[in-house]
């Protein structure tokens, strides 16, 4: 985790965080991470549930919550944890990451998209995952 935190701040664009910032998103931390260097990141990470949860938890930090979404290895993700995650969402970004990186992977990411769609509290994962199912 601590390599992970050096890394975001290695490659911190303040210009991008500002912008983010200024359009509200909701974050005390914003390193300003593109999503290339988001994957880049992640392609040196092992995914374990485990490190992807710690990240996901880390709701102050914007690019923790993104990376978490591509360190979640697919065949570990039960649909509890899924809907979990999809009640946590807290910006339209963390939906797309989800359902790109996570959600569309997931060998029954169809009855998904029906839960997720059937519960208010998932309304921006709904959306998310049906644009990236379409």
């Amino acid at each position: 985790m601590k390599e992970i935190k050096h890394l975001f701040f290695t490659y911190r664009n303040g210009a991008v965080a500002d912008t983010l910032r200024r359009y509200g998103v909701p974050h005390k931390t914003i390193f300003g991470l593109d999503v290339p260097r988001l994957a880049e990141i992640a392609r040196g990470q092992t995914p374990s549930v485990e490190l992807a949860d710690r990240l996901w938890a880390d709701r102050d930090v914007r690019e923790s919550r993104l990376l978490a979404a591509y360190l979640y290895p697919p065949q570990e993700v039960d649909m509890d944890k899924a809907m979990a995650l999809a009640r946590d969402v807290r910006t339209q970004e963390e939906a797309d990451m989800l359902a790109f990186r996570l959600f569309k992977r997931l060998p029954y990411a169809g009855e998904l998209l029906a839960r997720l769609a059937a519960d208010e509290s998932c309304g921006r994962a709904a959306r998310a995952l049906e644009a990236h199912l379409a």
